[in-house]
């Protein structure tokens, strides 16, 4: 605990949000250029990806080139179709990146770090901070349906966005006494398209794979409907690790597609804005001096 009158224990928390948890990325960039480091350090899927790997000690500028080093081909590449799992991937590409950029275990890190993940053999959220580092990472970003879920000992893990997509309370278990919460919940919003049903997220997302300029819409088809429903469901449900949280940041990344990865370059950049529009409130909250 800090003394009285000095520096607070710093946590950081990532929430859920696919590829607009790239703009964790860019807060991290910005608080480390002024001189905040974070002592503490939770997330939820994306956020639980990019979290794990800065507790590794890999640094913002690693994780940007990491995030911005993979074109379409590449990408699809990490997809490893498994329909007989009841998921579009198994998601053993996905456990060898992880492998490839993580330790094994919680407990090589360089800094505390927990992750979220649900438990659908109960219905309650899990909090992972000790033992298998991969597992407990792979377990949070397992968005239902995408991703085959992470089973074993009689659970079956699913993505933490469904339990506690923004892990405020985790941050102060494990020890932060002033937490930055960052939000990159999806808009949870639909564009009327008058019928036009084929419109939106089939168009949007093969402009994507065509690398395309493309405008951030949704239409009103079953699948887009379905996922702005969940949208809705993630922000409800992290209101109050919201309204606990010290300092909330908000990086202008709602309205990105959660499959838009090929944006990462625009969705960092629009957290390392957040970041540096959050440095004097930060540093007050945790009696840090801010350099710059």
């Amino acid at each position: 605990m800090s003394i009285f009158g000095g520096p607070k224990r710093l946590g950081l928390a990532l929430g859920s949000g696919s590829a607009r948890g790239l703009a964790h990325i860019g807060v991290i960039k910005a608080l480390e250029q002024a001189g905040l480091r974070p002592d503490v350090v939770t997330g939820t899927s994306m956020g639980a990806v990019v979290g794990a790997m800065y507790a590794a000690g890999k640094t913002p500028e690693e994780l940007e080139a990491i995030a911005t080093s993979y074109d379409i081909k590449s990408l699809l590449a990490l997809a490893d179709v498994a329909l007989q799992r009841g998921a579009v991937m198994a998601g053993e590409k996905v456990e060898a990146f992880l492998a490839e950029h993580l330790p094994e275990r919680f407990e090589d890190l360089k800094l505390p770090f927990g992750c979220a993940s649900t438990d659908l053999t109960t219905g309650h959220g899990v909090k992972h901070t000790a033992g298998d580092l991969r597992r407990a990472v792979r377990a949070s970003l397992s968005i239902p349906v995408i991703f085959a879920p992470v089973t074993g000992d009689g659970h079956v893990l699913v993505d933490g966005f469904l339990t506690d997509p923004i892990p405020v309370a985790l941050a102060r278990q494990l020890g932060a006494e002033v937490v930055v919460a960052v939000d990159v919940c999806g808009s949870g919003t639909v564009t009327a398209d008058d019928g036009q049903q084929d419109s939106g997220l089939v168009r949007d997302l093969i402009s994507v794979l065509r690398g395309e300029p493309r405008q951030r819409r949704r239409g009103t088809s079953g699948l887009e409907v379905l996922s702005a429903s969940v949208e809705i469901m993630e922000r409800h449900v992290a209101q109050n690790a919201l309204r606990s949280a010290d300092v909330v940041l908000s990086p202008d990344v709602h309205g990105y597609p959660g499959y838009d990865f090929v944006s990462a370059a625009d969705i960092i950049a629009a957290g390392e804005r957040a970041g540096r529009a959050a440095v004097k409130a930060i540093a007050r909250k945790a009696r840090r001096q801010a350099a710059g």
